[in-house]
């Protein structure tokens, strides 16, 4: 079973610094995977970066904001010269802003699809052109959302945005199976993450709607990072071979409702 590892397979992981980006890294490290781990917070990202070195793991820390083009062909760039040809990627990065849509302003519309939509889309981009172009294999995991699939109140910037990195994941499927490149999507429901901290802080009445939270998920509790990363993990891997274009829904039953 050891072909079936990460081992000696770089990795690139976005918004690893933290939360399912730090747990996915840290994960892909203990089965033998180099790791670039990028964030838009450079002393986040050189944190997890140190802790992987720590335990024996390649690691390179990249600061670099995902809505960046120049930056995000420039991550893949350095991924490859410094840990070796690249194996996968998992587009984690993202934000959210929660108004309804009668005050969301076009600003802050922009904001959530630079970094979630954009964002993903240059990260694909960049990973299936280093892919073609070394003739690879190679394994995308797009990190979607619950609201990819439904729609949450408060998040039209944010569930458009998932929405559209979902359907991104299944087009990229169809285009270049052939060519042996899979893309999936893992859909968490509510993870203990900044994202949902920052979901919270914009309530009239934080612990109120984290209760409520907890109580649309049949599972009755919310996710851990680790949790998330570990489906992340499966799709990422070789083990994963005849899986592409899937929405692998980690989410509590929340949309088995």
């Amino acid at each position: 079973m050891t072909g079936l590892t990460l081992q000696d397979r770089a990795v690139i992981v976005t918004g690893a610094g933290n939360g399912i980006g730090r747990a996915t890294a840290l994960l892909c490290a203990a089965h033998g995977a180099p790791v670039a781990v990028v964030d838009r917070d450079g002393p986040s990202a050189k944190r997890v970066a140190a802790e992987l070195d720590a335990s024996g793991a390649a690691a390179i820390a990249i600061e670099a904001d995902v809505s960046d083009e120049t930056a995000v062909d420039n991550v893949v760039r350095r991924a490859t010269a410094e840990l070796g040809p690249l194996y996968g990627i998992v587009n984690n990065a993202g934000l959210i802003v929660t108004k309804p849509l009668a005050e969301t302003t076009v600003a802050e519309w922009e904001k959530v699809m630079a970094v979630n939509a954009r964002g993903a889309f240059l990260g694909c981009r960049a990973a299936v052109r280093e892919f073609l172009s070394t003739d690879t294999a190679g394994a995308i995991v797009n990190i979607g959302s619950i609201s990819a699939t439904v729609g949450l109140a408060g998040q039209p910037a944010y569930c458009a945005s998932k929405g559209a990195v979902l359907q991104l994941s299944r087009q990229i499927a169809v285009d270049y199976s052939r060519h042996g490149i899979r893309c999936n999507v893992v859909s968490p429901g509510s993870v203990t993450t900044a994202v949902l901290d920052d979901y919270l802080s914009g309530q009239d009445k934080p612990d109120a709607a984290r209760e409520d939270i907890i109580a649309a998920h049949p599972i009755g509790r919310l996710a851990q990072p680790a949790e998330i990363a570990a489906a992340v993990y499966f799709a990422l891997s070789p083990e994963a071979s005849f899986l592409t274009g899937a929405n692998i829904a980690a989410d509590g039953g929340y949309t088995a409702q």
